[in-house]
């Protein structure tokens, strides 16, 4: 049976790690862990790196003074010379411009090719595009070796007149990650065989024309090394410094000082909203696309860039996997510590390979390694609970009918020596539960009885006179009545009974059984008036088990044959136990009793002496 369950449980492991390397479950748990980690590494050490970025924003304002939109393409013109003339050290216009000025078709065209501007394109899934467009090879196609996964069936571009006649362009596509977050940017994409960069890696292309490609996802521009995805993308670092933003309209009216703008690489666009797409990144900011290209083009100048490699996240899944059957193997040997230590020990060394590797600029998608592990760890512990608590069951019940056994046992010895039968435990134990339970069930002595209690009181019954033990045959077996010398030596029995029970609680002084047998064995023969012996305690001073298994043990004794005596009717035996009340017994209990009347006589005929 046991190999089956341990079966079953291997067979799920492989269910969950398929799974979850198919679901979007674990790429999100990854992207939080990512997150995370990027925080934790930016506080520890904050990124120092600088701005080589100024963006020039047709925002607002500039819509608003200038009282016109779309701006006539000689006054973007007038913007691009401008800015040109502010000697940059590269432009990119991340502004489309399809279709033709009918006044000034060459203006616009004129000043991107002197500005050498860098203009932007979008990749498009299904829209119709004009056929130059679709035509476009990005510098004879020199990237046709660079391996991407991005691949669109039609490009939007410039009209015609503007795109044959500019030599640097790149897309400024972007797309959040399956759980909403902006954090990856793609710098190559394909269309029709074709290999095309980013319009941030367009702009660092017109600064450095010999850019050294080094395999299918590694090259090196400007002295900056970048390596990429194997889906040829990056993922961004947004913690570098922010680049300064001037407004268009304040630029045309030349409020703005040439040095603002020499010798670093300007992006014109537009942030308004409507005119350009926000994305949200994870620490809840929202960049606009201009943004994401200046980032982009700060993280590869500032060596800020980070990889995330595609076979990181087979590799996890598959140690998972490896570690699961290793913790099934060691919960089948029951080495539980050994369970712990291998918790520990590879959540600490995941997390230092993890910050290590962060560092050189790489993160190695642990949350395919935590993600599986973790919740295979956590079924396991639940499998290692319900296993646990069902052999502590059954030991529990084994020791439970052990003890059961024992305490009969013992008992009946008591019994046959003080010439009763194995019948009157079960009868006294029996008249002890039901009043028990009808004083619980009426809410009486609630701070005092429960379930568990009811259950100690039942099985601690057949003990009150195991102090006989100590009393000699010739006066506990006597026909007749005792002398008063004699019934002394019978009255010592409780004390007896305190004095061995005492020796037991030494050394399990906190177990309730061995209370309430202590209390049933040396109070049983206290009264409600204080009359009692050996203590001579009065009302609720007595214990209340005492109480219960005095009315039970006078009760069973009157109607009972022994050697000395006949058995009383059950009417006689009656009558005496409600004349105590308020004497011998406590009038709540004998209330209860006589509610019961009929129950004890149902115990006593179910079990009848069958012989003396």
């Amino acid at each position: 049976m046991r190999v089956v369950k341990y079966g079953v449980v291997a067979c799920v492991s492989l269910a969950l790690h398929f799974s979850f390397y198919h679901s979007d479950i674990i790429k999100n748990i990854d992207y939080a862990i990512y997150d995370a980690i990027s925080i934790l590494v930016e506080k520890i050490e904050p990124t120092e790196g600088v701005s080589y970025t100024v963006i020039v924003d047709i925002d607002t304002k500039s819509i608003h003074q200038s009282g016109e939109w779309p701006w006539s393409r000689a006054k973007q013109a007038e913007l691009i010379d401008k800015i040109d003339a502010m000697n940059p050290s590269a432009i990119g216009v991340n502004i489309f411009f399809p279709e033709a000025d009918q006044e000034n078709p060459f203006t616009l065209t004129k000043s991107i090719q002197q500005s050498r501007s860098v203009l932007s394109v979008y990749f498009q899934e299904s829209f119709y595009t004009a056929p130059h467009c679709q035509e476009l090879s990005y510098r004879n196609n020199i990237f046709v070796d660079m391996v991407t996964k991005y691949y669109a069936p039609a490009i939007l571009c410039n009209h015609q007149l503007i795109q044959e006649y500019i030599m640097d362009y790149g897309f400024i596509n972007a797309k959040v990650d399956s759980d909403g977050f902006f954090r990856r940017m793609p710098l190559f994409m394909g269309h029709n065989h074709n290999i095309f960069p980013s319009f941030a890696l367009a702009i660092l292309l017109s600064l450095d024309r010999d850019i050294t490609i080094e395999g299918s996802n590694q090259f090196t521009i400007l002295n900056h090394q970048v390596k990429m995805g194997l889906d040829s993308s990056v993922l961004l670092d947004f913690s570098t410094a922010k680049p300064r933003t001037i407004s268009a309209i304040d630029l045309l009216d030349g409020r703005i000082s040439p040095t603002e703008l020499q010798g670093k690489i300007v992006i014109l666009g537009s942030t308004v909203i409507g005119l350009s797409p926000t994305y949200l990144v994870s620490t809840h900011k929202k960049f606009s696309n201009i943004r994401l290209h200046t980032t982009l083009i700060d993280n590869i100048l500032n060596d800020a860039l980070h990889i995330q490699p595609e076979h990181d996240k087979k590799l996890n899944i598959l140690f998972s996997l490896f570690l699961s059957m290793v913790v099934l193997f060691l919960l089948i040997k029951r080495w539980y510590v050994s369970m712990i230590i291998l918790l520990f020990g590879t959540t600490v060394l995941s997390l230092i390979w993890l910050v290590s590797c962060y560092f050189n600029g790489t993160y190695i998608s642990i949350g395919y390694f935590w993600a599986p592990f973790g919740s295979y760890f956590f079924m396991i512990a639940l499998l290692f609970i319900v296993i646990n608590i069902q052999e502590k069951q059954k030991f529990y019940e084994e020791l439970r009918q052990s003890h059961s056994s024992t305490v009969e046992s013992l008992s009946l010895v008591v019994a046959m020596r003080d010439d009763e039968t194995g019948e009157h435990l079960r009868r006294t134990k029996n008249y002890i539960k039901i009043l028990a339970e009808h004083l619980y069930q009426k809410g009486l002595y609630s701070k005092i009885l429960n379930v568990d209690y009811i259950v100690y009181l039942y099985e601690a019954a057949p003990l009150h006179d195991i102090g006989k033990m100590g009393i000699s045959d010739e006066i506990l077996k006597k026909p007749g009545r005792y002398t008063p010398q004699e019934y002394e030596i019978m009255k010592e029995h409780p004390l007896l009974a305190k004095n061995v029970i005492e020796k037991v609680m030494k050394h399990y002084d906190k177990n309730i059984f061995l209370n309430v047998v202590y209390n049933i064995a040396y109070y049983h023969h206290e009264r409600w008036d204080g009359k009692g012996y050996p203590v001579g305690l009065k009302e609720d001073a007595i214990p209340l088990e005492a109480q219960l298994m005095a009315i039970a043990d006078v009760y069973d004794a009157l109607i009972s044959k022994r050697c000395y005596k006949e058995e009383y009717a059950y009417e006689k035996a009656e009558s005496i136990i409600i004349e105590g009340r308020g004497g011998a017994f406590n009038p709540i209990i004998v209330d209860a009793f006589i509610e019961l009347k009929e129950n004890f006589r149902e115990i006593a005929e179910r079990y009848k002496d069958n012989t003396l």
